[in-house]
């Protein structure tokens, strides 16, 4: 029988290729090839490829929208794993790490740090996404199933939010260093935007008509190179008099 994993190689390659950066990561930490901080960069580090795999999961639904690739969908549970995976490295490393599991001190030295909580309210929603995201827990929820996935754009949101906190800039006046959540941003508002019926649908419409459309100048060209190749019955009866 044909595994899955067969029929959609994309999957295996994601799975391949998502522990890379753990592993380089890892080897640059142990080795001394961070930064002055290798705390503080091995923490962000890992919190921005978890928003990377975040944002490439949401992105899975517009690009079969727009391209129709279905088999696009189907990346979508890993890529979530590997964000929640990334996401506990991330928040391990900041706790263990810096804090050494020293809850107390984490809690005193972080009380007015808001986008602490933002990064523990994602990682308590991608925790819930990656626990029900078996297919034993689709025939446990039912309807529910889905409607507690799409808390992964909420996810998404609040992974936004954290990261313009963290980083060194100011988004309202487009000063510093913002090119990371606004990127993210933009990864969200168009999954979100083409969540939206109306515009889904007619994105859809399009889409169906430029297929078309290349599949009736594919079989023009065909047929006209057809007439090429056919001799004409008056060129033949001439070769045949010669």
């Amino acid at each position: 029988m044909t595994t899955e994993k067969a029929r959609n190689p994309l999957r295996t390659a994601v799975n391949i290729l998502a522990p890379m950066p753990l592993a380089v990561l890892t080897w640059a930490y142990f080795t001394d090839r961070l930064t002055i901080n290798p705390i503080q960069a091995a923490t962000q580090w890992a919190g921005d490829i978890a928003i990377i795999f975040l944002m490439l999961c949401l992105l899975c639904s517009p690009v079969n929208t727009l391209f129709d690739v279905p088999k696009v969908l189907k990346l979508r549970r890993p890529l979530g794993l590997w964000s929640f995976y990334y996401a506990c490295v991330h928040m391990l490393s900041y706790v263990g790490l810096d804090y050494g599991f020293d809850f107390r001190l984490f809690n005193l030295d972080n009380a007015d740090k808001p986008y602490v909580y933002l990064g523990l309210l994602t990682l308590t929603l991608l925790s819930a996404l990656a626990f029900t995201s078996y297919k034993k827990w689709k025939v446990i929820l039912g309807k529910g199933w889905k409607r507690l996935h799409k808390l992964v754009y909420v996810a998404g949101a609040v992974a936004v939010w954290h990261l313009s906190l963290v980083i060194k800039g100011d988004l309202l006046s487009l000063m510093g260093n913002i090119w990371k959540p606004l990127a993210a941003g933009a990864v969200l508002l168009l999954a979100l935007t083409l969540r939206i019926p109306p515009v889904k649908a007619w994105v859809i419409q399009e889409r169906r008509k430029i297929q078309a459309a290349v599949i009736n100048r594919r079989v023009a060209r065909t047929k006209q190179a057809a007439k090429v190749e056919t001799p004409s019955p008056a060129r033949e009866i001439n070769s045949g008099e010669g």
